[in-house]
């Protein structure tokens, strides 16, 4: 699994810091190089979807569908692939139903 070249370390050191910090990742999860692999490439894929005034709503949602997209395949590949596809306007999004009982 390799990193695209235009991933810099200060991209990385960024990140690790965001990732060590989010109490809402366990260390045991931040610490396996797969998992945190994939949390680099979906925070690479938040900036990316923030630079085109993507809704923050849809960032989450774009990002967990990219994560769980990527277990088992190229891990960088796929958060591009997803990307592409939102620039292209190729996504569908389902409706969240609100439950109103």
């Amino acid at each position: 699994m390799s990193r695209p070249e235009f991933i810099s370390n200060e991209d990385i050191a960024r990140w690790s810091e965001n990732i060590d910090n989010d109490p809402r990742i366990p260390e045991a999860i931040a610490n396996s190089p797969i998992i945190r692999e994939v949390c680099y490439a979906g925070l690479w894929l938040s900036e990316q979807l923030e630079e085109l005034k993507c809704p923050e709503d849809l960032i989450v949602r774009i990002q967990h569908a990219a994560g769980g997209l990527s277990f088992g395949r190229d891990i960088w590949d796929t958060h591009q692939k997803v990307l592409e596809s939102y620039k292209n306007n190729e996504m569908e999004f389902e409706t969240e139903l609100i439950d109103m009982n």
